[in-house]
């Protein structure tokens, strides 16, 4: 994480808010996101705009699914934070609490939950004490010398994970919430995800005894036990999971065999 600029040294800039820019572009390519959500989603790369009205500073961030969760994501209650970060030129965290209301913050959950990989949803932050007096020396920096943002999430986790104190349950659908899903299902899943797993690995294994061998490679020969070794493995785990799988697993085991069919062409 990078470093926080101190309010003392923000002090020795000028005061006024008279000279700060409506607004600062910044354009991104790799932004960091730090949280439970870092794995499922991405910021589109491109440009940005922190805008403000002398009251409020915004942002607008397009995010897009890269990965689908394995179960229904909820919201904690404590904290209840998505936010944005401003970093300076020099790589300096820029103190502002840049963060989403909870219509937006929906808006993020319904794709993370009811999205299709490649699914985008752009996402509105705001600082709503950009005008106050105190915070005019930061908002001077953030529409001078911003280059780039972070994300942070502090309030998604799995439903499953959390409990009826800390969850929005009016957030949530009523075959997932706290301590009521079924352990059979879960288990099922469970089952599926090491299945597709040792799936994946046999898969991966055969492409590249197919590579070696079709260059030629006699390395190629001794590479045939473990792929044997992992069809054995893999037909246990097929054996053993029970129930259907999940949308998300189907989709999963749809990809792996078009790699297996792209590899063999």
């Amino acid at each position: 994480m990078k470093r926080i600029l101190s309010f003392i040294v923000l002090v020795c800039l000028l005061y006024s808010c008279s000279d700060i820019p409506k607004e600062k572009e910044v354009t991104v390519s790799d932004v960091e996101i730090t949280g439970f959500i870092k794995d499922y989603v991405k910021v589109v790369p491109g440009s940005y705009k922190f805008t403000n009205d002398g009251n409020d500073a915004l942002i607008t961030v397009k995010f897009e699914l890269i990965a689908m969760p394995n179960y229904e994501l909820c919201r904690k209650k404590h904290p209840e934070d998505i936010s944005i970060n401003p970093i300076s030129e020099t790589g300096d965290i820029l103190d502002a609490n840049f963060t989403t209301n909870r219509m937006e913050t929906a808006k993020l959950k319904d794709l993370l939950n009811n999205g299709k990989l490649g699914d985008t949803k752009s996402i509105s932050f705001k600082w709503r004490y950009f005008g106050n007096k105190s915070n005019r020396n930061i908002a001077k920096l953030i529409f001078t010398k911003t280059n780039l943002f972070e994300i942070v999430d502090e309030t998604f986790k799995y439903c499953t994970d959390l409990t009826e104190d800390d969850t929005h349950w009016d957030d949530m659908s009523d075959n997932v919430k706290p301590n009521t899903v079924k352990e059979s299902k879960i288990e099922a899943n469970v089952n599926w995800d090491e299945a597709l797993n040792e799936y994946e690995k046999y898969v991966d294994g055969y492409i590249r005894l197919i590579k070696k061998a079709n260059a030629g490679d006699i390395t190629a020969i001794a590479d045939y036990p473990d792929i044997i070794k992992n069809a054995e493995s893999l037909g246990n785990k097929l054996s053993n999971a029970k129930g259907a799988m999940t949308t998300s697993q189907l989709k999963r085991y749809m990809e792996i065999q078009t790699k297996m069919a792209s590899a063999i062409e």
